[in-house]
């Protein structure tokens, strides 16, 4: 296979991977939800190629919480436990890589070129159907410190990690209108809320929200926070540019979170305003045979969802195919149960 310029493109087969050029199902993203879905479409016997860049949201957190049967664990033994579940699979292939393009060429049939982990060239694989379980990308304060305190006592997400800041005095760190209220969400765990404007007068904070930051004990400090005070696990404050320390042992911070949707933009696939992908009851998106879950489409992201959107659209998929015949070495699949439905006429 060859690419428009010419350069010879290296087929999956032969691969360390071991996988095929053509299969039933694509999932892009190596998450939570991109595993579950693999997983769900692996045990309808479907050929399955799961590519995985390796660069999860979570991998700076301490710990996953929340996942039941399971108490907090590391995302090391998250991704240990769940990866070696997929391996039950016989259909279903990891790949290391990223997905840099994607295009629908018919009906049934999505033609997807991997950049693999390695560097070693590119390929091209065919697939009858796509999950996206890209995710965000998430803008990190630019704060001296930030590398080692991120995930231990600086994190994004109030639902995943707020009781960790139970009874402690909290410091926001964000820009924007949403600022305030994203604050407010901490007071179920803290004992005290202080935002850090970023500015010397943020303009997105009215005297409205200020005003109803002060009812409610949340303090607002004008200024440009530069550097975490003391170790991770033992912060103490955040100084500022003009030499304030402001006191704390935990840092929320929200500026902007970016959906990983060029794949699905260049495939047409409808957004909203945020940037997340439209789907259905089913994590079908606006474009037949690509089906989407996990943070990519809007609403609340937490692992347990990720995990519970991955399957849904895992199953969904693997069911949209009865009646073609898999690529993998299985017995063909059940026709459309269509066929059984007696005619309304």
């Amino acid at each position: 296979m060859t690419d428009d310029s010419g350069e010879a493109d290296r087929g999956v087969t032969g691969t360390s991977d071991a996988v095929a050029d053509a299969v039933d199902v694509l999932v892009g993203g190596g998450g939570p939800a991109g595993v579950s879905a693999a997983t769900w479409v692996g045990r309808y016997q479907r050929s399955t190629v799961l590519v995985d860049a390796g660069a999860q949201r979570n991998l700076s957190a301490r710990r996953i919480h929340g996942m039941l049967g399971t108490g907090p664990t590391t995302p090391a033994e998250f991704y240990t436990d769940i990866n070696t579940g997929l391996d039950e699979y016989p259909t279903v292939r990891r790949l290391g890589g990223a997905v840099t393009s994607l295009i629908k060429d018919s009906d049934d049939r999505f033609v997807a070129r991997i950049a693999p982990s390695d560097g070693d060239g590119q390929f091209i694989v065919t697939a009858k159907r796509i999950v996206l379980a890209t995710g965000v990308r998430d803008r990190l304060p630019d704060i001296a410190g930030i590398d080692e305190h991120y995930g231990v006592d600086v994190h994004h997400c109030p639902a995943c990690d707020g009781l960790t800041a139970a009874g402690r005095r909290v410091i926001v760190l964000g820009a924007g209108a949403h600022i305030p209220a994203y604050a407010s969400e901490l007071l179920d765990w803290a004992s005290e809320v202080v935002i850090i404007t970023e500015s010397d007068s943020d303009p997105s904070f009215d005297d409205d929200q200020r005003a109803a930051c002060a009812e409610h004990q949340i303090e607002v400090i004008d200024g440009v926070a530069r550097e975490l005070v003391g170790e991770p696990d033992a912060l103490d404050g955040v100084r500022l540019a003009d030499g304030r320390v402001i006191a704390g042992s935990r840092v929320f911070f929200s500026y902007a979170h970016h959906p990983t949707n060029e794949l699905a933009t260049s495939l047409g696939c409808e957004t909203d305003d945020e940037g997340g992908l439209v789907v259905n009851a089913l994590q079908l998106t606006s474009v037949d045979g690509v089906y989407a879950a996990g943070d990519i489409v809007t609403g609340l992201q937490l692992v347990p969802i990720a995990v519970g959107t991955g399957a849904a659209a895992g199953v969904a998929c693997a069911t949209s195919l009865r009646g073609h015949a898999t690529v993998a070495d299985v017995p063909n699949p059940a026709p459309p149960t269509r066929n059984f439905t007696r005619p309304t006429n």
